[in-house]
């Protein structure tokens, strides 16, 4: 087993942070056929870590409202279609299709509903 030990992010400012994020946010749904990074739950797992920095940088930015993924009707949209057209949706068990849900939506955070309407697609 390989031991991981936490790292740090080299950023020099909040701009930095806020464009890294803007890039891995708009890369993520770019909308091509041959998409390598939608649903990855390495750059989910970045993307969540990322929005977490800049909610504590900027408290006043409301970030934790901008996650919620009811509030980008667009993404939701390409994640439902990513869904219907993918050959293995159907031979996932419920709890890996939630799962690939989330790590689809990152960094916004579905609701209960939203989670259980798309996992159940």
């Amino acid at each position: 087993m390989i031991a991981v030990t936490p790292w740090q992010l080299p950023l020099d400012s909040i701009d930095q942070a806020r464009s890294l994020h803007r890039m891995l946010f708009e890369t993520t749904f770019d909308e091509t056929p041959a998409d390598a990074f939608l649903g990855s739950s390495h750059i989910a797992a970045v993307q969540h870590r990322l929005i977490d920095m800049l909610t504590d940088a900027e408290p006043d930015k409301r970030w934790e409202q901008w996650r919620q993924a009811d509030q980008h009707p667009h993404r939701v949209d390409y994640v439902r279609r990513h869904i219907e057209q993918s050959t293995i949706w159907s031979t996932m068990p419920a709890d890996d299709r939630r799962q690939y849900v989330q790590d689809l939506l990152a960094p916004l955070i579905p609701s209960p509903e939203l989670l259980e309407e798309l996992a159940s697609l």
